[in-house]
């Protein structure tokens, strides 16, 4: 029985072997899918056909220009609409005369199908050259006529003078900005002092 045993515990030994790698490899399996972050895509929980982490995304125009670019910590795409979203984008738009814009919000979606950017939540847009910037809920980008525009309650802040108003449109190449609806503006008055 011993010689039995003897000539047994090799493959005993292999045996046991195999089923603890067996056994490794199935956790560590399980542990990538376990792992792996879920994202709901939309409120129908249509879920993506993929996810990009820590991304930067740019659009060219026709003349192969870079002309939009969204950074954001996780995209998704979901195939049925057709539709990819990000979460705390930040939006570079570059304007025909080479002037950066710049857009946040919580959210964005883009359409495969159109050129609307769409960003969401706390939506801000950013003129730097003139230190101007709008606020508002939902802000709407459509890439070939360079026009941004809000149907909500949108804030204009350009220093220390503020307008609001139920809707807004900024065409950046024409620098042509229209508040519309229930406008109210704050505008101080400049002393001696204020200026330089």
């Amino acid at each position: 029985m011993i010689a039995t045993l003897k000539r047994l515990a090799p493959r005993f030994w292999l045996l046991l072997l195999l089923v603890a790698l067996g056994i490794g490899l199935t956790l560590i399996e399980q542990r990538g899918r376990l792992m792996s972050p879920t994202f709901n895509a939309t409120s129908d929980g249509e879920q993506p056909d993929y996810y990009l982490e820590n991304v930067e995304y740019t659009r060219f125009n026709a003349q192969g220009e870079a002309d939009q670019t969204l950074s954001s910590p996780r995209i998704a795409h979901t195939p049925d609409d057709d539709v990819t979203r990000a979460r705390s984008p930040n939006v570079m738009l570059l304007d025909s005369s080479g002037r950066h814009w710049h857009a946040t919000g919580k959210q964005a979606r883009l359409s495969g199908t159109d050129d609307t950017l769409v960003l969401t939540g706390d939506a801000r847009l950013f003129e730097p050259d003139r230190q101007w910037r709008l606020e508002t809920d939902t802000l709407h980008y459509d890439r070939n006529d360079r026009h941004a525009w809000s149907n909500s309650e949108s804030y204009f802040h350009r220093g220390n003078q503020r307008t609001r108003g139920n809707r807004f449109d900024a065409w950046l190449d024409r620098k042509e900005l229209v508040i519309d609806g229930d406008v109210h503006g704050y505008f101080p008055m400049t002393t001696q002092s204020d200026t330089p």
